[in-house]
């Protein structure tokens, strides 16, 4: 198989409080285009939906994590204290990166990755 995209849907009973925390608080870049609130991330697309059977907060949040690659884990931590749940601060891992855990308001898990330290 061979895959020419990829398109995350990310199911919600309160997708406005979801793409508010992806949009306003990640500030991840929000294509207007779309129905739903989608959001861009490198070359994929995060998509948050409504969903009759998906109610309160994420009962396996480690199931399926969002990993987000940025240029610096400890800044982008900084600027998110105070309006981010931090499952796991950013440590330094034995492969060389850096990571942080945190949440999101459904429970789900989202980590910020750093592949080289600066």
């Amino acid at each position: 198989m061979r895959v020419a995209s990829l398109t995350v849907m990310l199911a919600s009973g309160d997708p406005a409080r979801l793409a508010a925390f992806y949009g306003t608080v990640l500030q991840l870049e929000r294509l207007q285009h779309f129905h739903d609130p989608v959001f861009q991330l490198g070359e994929s697309l995060l998509r948050i939906i409504q969903h009759s059977a998906v109610h309160g907060a994420n009962q396996m949040p480690a199931r399926c994590q969002l990993n987000l690659f940025v240029a610096d884990a400890h800044a982008e931590c900084a600027r998110l204290e105070g309006q981010v749940t931090f499952v796991r601060r950013p440590e330094n891992e034995s492969w060389g990166g850096i990571v942080a855990t945190l949440a999101d308001p459904d429970g789900n898990y989202v980590q910020l990755i750093q592949t080289a330290p600066k």
